[in-house]
């Protein structure tokens, strides 16, 4: 685990390299000390326990001490066992160190069910000073972690802290272990720093170091990460809500190697805690609902001298791969409006607190599936994207990467709605203060009533028969607009126009006025039988309550309009005829409502005549 770190946090930081060297230290060097006073007497035991306990004191400047309820070491085998032991804060010590303004920010306890060492070349540590460990193996430790960040660190100059070699050199000359098993470890970092404590759990974790060496010159040795050849961490049924609780973030494994430059996720989700209805109420306005299964993730070439270094993510390429993306939203919802103005992926990419940058990031065989409810129908529309694949180049929010270059490009290929080849290409600005972007494409032919799932529900429009041929389009787009071209050529297009009935669950066919916009208004072929072909203008004003998915299809549905016949001039005298329409239909429905109640007034009185004379 990581702990966060700013500035304040580095005296703090520091100590841990060299309380964890010390455990290990005081592992290894068991064989050296029980050979020693073995070969002169046999009192090697108490003798141990003194320089160990001396060791760690040193080591941590009295704050920690150690604990063990047993030790045994086998001469012959060189193989040694401590059980239960801890590595336990001083309290009255660090309240001396709180008064001198030398206190740590971070406070360490350490549990330790079961310490193994394996191979312990007792001899060579006595006569030659170099210390040889063939395994050391720790199971169920269990770290807490205590943060109160202090401001006398904030501004306290920190010495250069001692090297791992120069706490050893007095004893050893070589320390040498090739691997150290850390098995099923539980960390718990408790932050109290903020007025609210707040606590950070993992657990199941397990880490493999491996080839430790520490000498005069592995310090120097740049093939080697922290005096090893390789750290390899890996995180079992890792869950944990998102800070919001509106999501659950969960992975089945999480892995992550110093010597590979690799992190490794395996069944990673983000999924809702709540039901639309329930998850809205939480969250107390409208937006965009996600829901996403990663079968893998992963990222190679990260940069570690620069994150450890810097805090800085760089790394090279990311896989995501076997991957489903649902995003729902529900314009129906009536309460407060959630706004979207600097809230589209590349914004939001610029707000991550790490700053990072990945050279290209690769998308295969993903599913990405949008629905949205709509306000008058009630109705969910759905638009998919089957076996996505693609790739976006330069992932950054870091200022120093975006001054070389401020553009993060994405090329996509579909399959839109399972019917048709889809190719997209977006251009981001990165630093653009309205979010600026622009996104261009070729959708090729397929049956056009499979766009019913769209357009039936948010556009009240039937599509009876369209053989669509191909479909371009390119937007520069931003929070506020989208301005642009779309061609669509097309054949035997008919439409069917709907309306929201009160009291009626399924939508209302509007009759004359579908015949009326099919005879005289929607064009059946594009281009015309002359060859004439008719373009579609985009130019859409985009809603502040309107997401980036929502506003990327409402933009080619502004273009599809005058492609089809339908145009600004042309709706708006549709618009008038409609009204005009409307009330002549009207006024014949009340009148033929009029007829029949006087059609049945007239029977009324004829039956009761005939009943008066039957009774005569």
């Amino acid at each position: 685990m990581t702990v966060p770190s700013n500035h304040s946090d580095k005296k703090s930081i520091r100590i841990w390299p060299i309380v964890l060297l010390a455990i290990l230290f005081i592992m290894g060097g068991t064989g050296y000390f029980f050979y020693r006073h073995y070969v002169s007497g046999n009192k090697w035991k108490p003798l141990l326990q003194q320089k160990l306990k001396e060791l760690v004191l040193n080591a941590t400047d009295s704050l920690y001490h150690i604990e063990y309820s047993d030790f045994d070491l086998n001469i012959t085998s060189g193989n040694a066992t401590l059980s239960d032991f801890k590595l336990i804060p001083d309290s009255a010590v660090y309240q001396k160190l709180v008064a001198q303004k030398k206190a740590p920010d971070n406070l360490f306890t350490l549990s330790v069910k079961k310490l193994s060492i394996k191979n312990v070349g007792a001899r060579k540590a006595y006569e030659e000073k170099i210390l040889n460990i063939d395994n050391i193996t720790i199971e169920n430790p269990n770290l807490v972690i205590v943060n109160k960040r202090y401001t006398f660190n904030d501004t306290v100059k920190v010495g250069k802290p001692k090297t791992p070699y120069q706490i050893i050199k007095k004893i050893f000359k070589q320390l040498r272990i090739d691997s150290i098993a850390l098995k099923d470890i539980s960390v718990q970092y408790i932050n109290k720093s903020n007025p609210a404590t707040k606590l950070t759990a993992l657990k199941h974790l397990d880490i493999d170091i491996l080839n430790v060496m520490i000498d005069s010159l592995s310090a120097r040795d740049t093939s080697r990460f922290y005096y090893t050849k390789g750290i390899n961490i890996t995180l079992h049924d890792y869950k944990i809500a998102t800070p919001d609780s509106l999501y659950t973030i969960t992975s089945k494994q999480i892995f992550f190697s110093t010597s590979q430059r690799e992190i490794i996720l395996d069944k990673t989700s983000l999924t809702p805690r709540y039901n639309p209805t329930d998850f809205y109420r939480k969250k107390g306005e409208s937006g965009d609902i996600f829901t996403l299964k990663f079968n893998r993730i992963g990222i190679n070439n990260i940069d570690l001298q620069r994150f450890l270094r810097d805090q800085k993510l760089y790394a090279g390429i990311m896989d995501i791969s076997n991957s489903s993306v649902k995003i729902y939203s529900n314009n129906a919802y009536k309460g407060k409006k959630s706004i979207k103005i600097g809230k589209d992926p590349h914004q939001a990419l610029q707000k991550v607190a790490l700053d990072m940058k990945l050279s290209r990031l690769n998308i295969k065989n993903t599913d990405i599936i949008y629905s949205e409810t709509d306000a008058t129908t009630l109705a969910t529309g759905i638009i998919s994207f089957k076996n996505t694949n693609g790739y976006i180049l330069n992932v950054t929010n870091d200022d120093d990467v975006k001054r070389v270059n401020n553009f993060m490009t994405a090329h996509i290929k579909t399959s839109f709605m399972n019917v048709a080849p889809l190719q997209v290409n977006f251009k981001f600005n990165l630093t653009a203060k309205n979010g600026a972007f622009n996104y261009s494409g070729t959708l090729g032919s397929f049956n056009g009533r499979v766009l019913d799932k769209l357009v039936k529900p948010l556009a009240l429009v039937h599509v009876q028969s369209a053989d669509i041929k191909r479909l371009t389009f390119n937007v520069n787009a931003n929070n506020y607009s989208g301005k642009g071209n779309l061609q669509f050529y097309y054949k035997n297009l008919s439409v069917e126009l709907l309306k929201k009935a009160d009291g009626k669950t399924q939508l209302q066919n509007q009759g004359l006025i579908s015949t009326l916009a099919n005879a005289l208004i929607i064009k059946n072929d594009n281009p015309d039988n002359k060859g004439n072909f008719r373009p579609g203008p985009i130019n859409l004003k985009r809603e502040p309550t309107v997401s980036f998915f929502s506003f990327l299809y409402k933009a080619l549905l502004d273009g599809l309009k005058p492609s089809v016949g339908f145009d600004k001039k042309t709706e708006n005298t549709v618009s008038k005829v409609v009204v005009k329409v409307s009330t002549l239909v009207d006024q014949f429905n009340k009148f033929k409502a009029k007829r029949k109640q006087k059609k049945e007034d007239r029977q009324k009185k004829r039956q009761a005549k005939k009943n008066a004379e039957a009774q005569k």
